[in-house]
């Protein structure tokens, strides 16, 4: 699902206008028809209803008025208010204003004192409320009258449904601008706008809506918006059900260069996560420590007879092994440890690779201050750093990481030449070329040691198999959060553990319908 900021939406709709010749009234109108259906979904039969509409002097404004209409026509009880004078709708917005008037449905025009007392009273005894104030154009906090009906709206118990986005709500940023309305359901008009699905938004957007205004299929495909949500549209696009006749050789091999002394788990975990998304076969590259715990828990893995150094580690002599043994696709770093020895490994490994590699963990840290080992490896590389190790790479601090999340991924993976999949709530790959395909699933449970690893070897899979490396990221990101998601509904967020994430990914594939 294409993702677009407020500019690009209203180029969309001056092309619907003016290339196509659809009139900003036949779009208004089909946008609040669509809130009229998400009413019926939510109240059922419309009759006798009670609804709450509060509009802005704008095109939003404009939008509730049309709704307004149309619940009137199905017997609803209207209750209008304006907080902006009448007086300054114009074009569509003034239209669908006369008509109300012609049809004697009135309004309260909302100030200070008397009259925002009298709304308040209303919402104690209606049975939904939309939102129509502001649209994706605001620019400045809220504050004044809006601010104060805002504060209403989100201490009524009646359910609350946004015209476009949440009034208050940045359509880029996600965040509130002040204050915003917290809606059951949003219904958002012809594309879906950025902010809405970043999870600074989740409290305020409730239920997500993308509603056809009958914008034509032309006007998306030539945006040149290059943005996109990661979902199972997305993820079909790539993901097929396997040959009746397929065998595994056909589904890759990945070989896993991990685990060290103290953290074999991390070997077991990726191998396990690489496994579990269907590769044919599975190496790792291990120190002899940690062999006898990976074969124990996994046995469907090979492991590669390599020679340790003389502090337990893999020996950097055996670089040009691990390079030229056969496989589809690597895992290098998770649990490596950060010894002089295990990074000096792995700068020395890195260049000799020529299949797809996910760079996690202490390969990561490794290559800190040698950027250029990214930039001038033979192998499409993907890196999955947390907003701490992204934060090494660059040399800020976390939080200028966090507040830029998606400048910073699109900004390294065009210096690097990298597909960055930037972790955490709302994961974020980005590629070289300015795409842009952001991840809504998942919770905080799966804030927990080794979550990452598994997420390691399931991209490696998707590589292996073929997947270009920005999709075989953005489709593993996805299984990833769904499997989360599945194994924290059949237990708890608290509870969720990696080793959780391995045993439901099959189910995150039956959500797809995929075998």
């Amino acid at each position: 699902m294409r993702l677009v900021t407020a500019e690009e939406m209203r180029a969309a709709d001056q092309a619907a206008m003016n290339d196509f010749g659809i009139s900003g009234l036949i779009l208004m109108e089909n946008a609040g028809l669509a809130v009229v259906r998400q009413a019926e979904k939510m109240l059922g039969d419309l009759t006798g209803k009670t609804i709450a509409i509060f509009c802005g002097g704008g095109n939003n404004g404009g939008d509730g008025l049309v709704t307004a209409r149309h619940l009137f026509n199905r017997g609803c009880d209207v209750r209008l208010f304006y907080l902006s004078d009448p007086d300054i709708f114009r074009g569509d917005a003034l239209t669908n204003y006369t008509i109300l008037q012609k049809m004697g449905i009135g309004g309260c025009w909302l100030t200070e004192g008397s009259r925002l007392d009298a709304a308040k009273t209303a919402l104690y005894s209606v049975d939904l409320i939309i939102d129509a104030i502001f649209g994706t154009g605001l620019r400045d906090n809220v504050s004044d009258v809006p601010q104060a009906v805002i504060h209403l709206i989100n201490e009524s118990k009646a359910p609350t449904i946004a015209c476009d986005i949440p009034s208050g709500l940045s359509s880029f940023s996600g965040k509130a601008m002040g204050t915003a309305v917290k809606a059951d359901a949003t219904v958002t008009f012809g594309l879906c706008k950025l902010g809405l699905i970043l999870p600074e938004a989740k409290e305020y957007v409730g239920e997500l809506v993308v509603a056809d205004i009958s914008l034509p299929t032309q006007i998306e495909e030539e945006l040149p918006s290059r943005r996109e949500l990661i979902d199972e549209t997305y993820c079909r696009r790539w993901l097929k059900s396997r040959d009746i006749q397929g065998h595994k050789g056909d589904y890759g091999q990945v070989t896993i260069i991990a685990g060290s002394k103290g953290m074999p788990g991390a070997a077991i975990l990726a191998a396990s996560g690489a496994a579990r998304m269907g590769a044919g076969k599975v190496c790792a590259v291990l120190p002899s420590a940690c062999r006898s715990a990976f074969t124990a828990r996994l046995p469907e893995a090979l492991v590669m007879d390599v020679a340790d150094d003389d502090q337990g580690e893999i020996n950097v002599d055996c670089r040009q092994q691990i390079a030229s043994a056969p496989s589809d696709a690597y895992v290098l770093g998770p649990g490596l440890g950060r010894s002089d020895g295990a990074l000096h490994m792995i700068r020395e490994l890195l260049p000799l690779l020529q299949k797809p590699t996910v760079l996690d963990a202490d390969a990561l840290f490794a290559v800190c201050g040698h950027l250029r080992l990214l930039k001038n490896a033979k192998a499409p590389l993907v890196i999955t750093p947390h907003p701490g190790e992204m934060a090494k790479l660059l040399g800020v601090s976390v939080a200028d990481v966090q507040a830029n999340r998606i400048s910073v991924a699109a900004g390294f993976a065009r210096q690097t030449n990298v597909v960055v999949v930037l972790k955490g709530a709302g994961t974020i790959v980005a590629t070289p070329e300015g795409r842009i395909a952001i991840n809504a699933n998942g919770n905080p449970g799966m804030g927990t040691g080794g979550s990452g690893d598994v997420l390691s070897g399931m991209i490696a899979t998707l590589l292996a198999q073929g997947l270009p490396p920005a999709a075989a990221a953005a489709c593993a990101v996805w299984l990833h959060g769904k499997a989360g998601d599945i194994a924290a509904e059949r237990s708890s967020q608290p509870s969720l553990l990696a080793g959780d994430l391995l045993n439901h990914i099959g189910l995150a594939y039956q959500a797809l319908q995929i075998q």
